[in-house]
């Protein structure tokens, strides 16, 4: 069974791996060289033209409130992306040293026996399920939005001929500044426009599924020693235990400061636009004309996809907190106060319970299960009205 939980734990961490590497987030060198260093570049020039696309749908529809509204919150979406990509562009340094020292402290606990083998690994199905969950859900969006073009060409390929009978999905056919041929170059632009949105949800994903990946890394250290610190251990070996695992900490409180600092904007962005972005959703399916089923499952998901969103992040955020009060209850409860420790420790262990709980920010915001409360009320008031307004839609076309 455990040697099944490492393969999980190694795809997973492969997964992100691959996502990081096509959005242009990761960090670590490579061997590729060149084109792995310019490749993020690359992403940031892409992730540009999107958004300015879409800056441009915003602007051309200016005098039409409903459509404008949608766009807004599709420009920040790309707006989130490209605060993504360039955060890690910045940071890279200081996450090749964060991933580096999570690596090594996880590695070395889980190399100790059988027993903190499965006590490590028991955790991460509850953080790979929510990651692919998340994943699958972006990726149902994205098929939802295109499939309907892509099956149109199919089709047309079928009976030998190929027409332009189909609206591109993201610009309309009117978000450049140039107007897009009737001939093959049409089908081009429907192309960029995929590798676009694809790009898009493969870094939110990425970059959403690596930050619970790290709170997991950060979590089974903790818990491995809290377990350690825990046992009857004598007098001598708790003091040995408790010297490295006070070093340990400090080196976890450095990768935390480092995490807090990389995912603090971004994290306060999500907050903010997803509350904003149920508000433009809901503005849009209240001015629908005529009830579009697949408008609503297109509402559905998006609405589905901004609460996995806030939701990964807060909930890591939390068991992280939760963590590390276990870990300073170990020590507390512990003998501590019996053990041969010297000057310098006893000080550090007594700062140590004194602080509190180990927690990430996103500036000014805690990041705990409270802030997925607030977003998750926003959300249950879209929805009430949403159905308040359908409700009325049926029962007029009853009448």
């Amino acid at each position: 069974m455990t040697d099944k939980q490492y393969q999980a734990y190694k795809t997973y961490q492969r997964f992100t791996q691959i996502c990081l590497t096509i959005g242009g987030c990761w960090y670590m060198p490579t061997k590729s060289g060149k084109p792995a260093y310019y490749w993020p570049v690359c992403v940031v020039c892409l992730t540009i033209m999107n958004a300015v696309i879409r800056f441009n749908l915003i602007y051309i529809s200016r005098h039409n409130l409903v459509h404008m509204m949608k766009f807004v919150g599709n420009l920040m979406s790309a707006i989130g992306c490209l605060i993504k990509v360039i955060s890690f562009l910045i940071n890279r340094g200081s996450l090749i040293n964060h991933h580096r020292t999570l690596n090594e402290s996880f590695e070395e606990e889980f190399m100790q026996n059988k027993k903190i083998r499965t006590m490590i690994l028991s955790s991460q199905r509850k953080i790979y399920i929510v990651t692919y969950t998340y994943t699958t859900i972006l990726v149902t969006l994205l098929l939802m939005i295109y499939a309907a073009s892509y099956i149109h060409i199919i089709r047309d390929l079928f009976h030998l001929r190929l027409t332009i009978n189909y609206t591109l999905p993201m610009s309309k056919g009117y978000g450049y500044f140039w107007s897009v041929p009737d001939n093959f170059l049409y089908h081009l632009h429907l192309l960029i426009e995929t590798i676009l949105s694809s790009l898009g949800v493969v870094t939110a994903s990425g970059v959403d599924s690596i930050f619970g990946f790290y709170v997991y890394q950060f979590v089974s250290t903790l818990r491995f020693m809290t377990f350690r610190l825990s046992n009857n251990l004598s007098i001598e070996s708790f003091s040995d235990q408790l010297r490295t695992y006070i070093k340990k900490h400090q080196k976890l409180l450095q990768c935390r400061n480092t995490l807090e600092h990389v995912y603090g904007p971004i994290i306060l962005w999500h907050v903010i636009t997803n509350a904003m972005f149920m508000c433009t959703m809901m503005y849009e399916m209240i001015h629908l004309s005529n009830f579009n089923l697949r408008y609503v499952l297109i509402f559905l998901m998006y609405t589905s996809v901004k609460l996995f969103q806030t939701f990964i992040y807060a909930w890591c955020g939390t068991i992280l907190t939760n963590a590390s009060e276990d870990f300073r209850n170990g020590i507390y409860f512990g003998k501590w106060h019996n053990s041969k420790l010297d000057h310098y420790v006893r000080v550090n262990v007594i700062l140590m319970l004194m602080q509190k709980p180990m927690t990430i920010k996103a500036i000014f915001l805690s990041v705990d299960i409270v802030m997925f409360a607030n977003v998750s009320f926003y959300i249950i008031i879209t929805r009430v009205s949403l159905s308040k307004t359908l409700t009325e839609s049926f029962s007029f076309i009853a009448r």
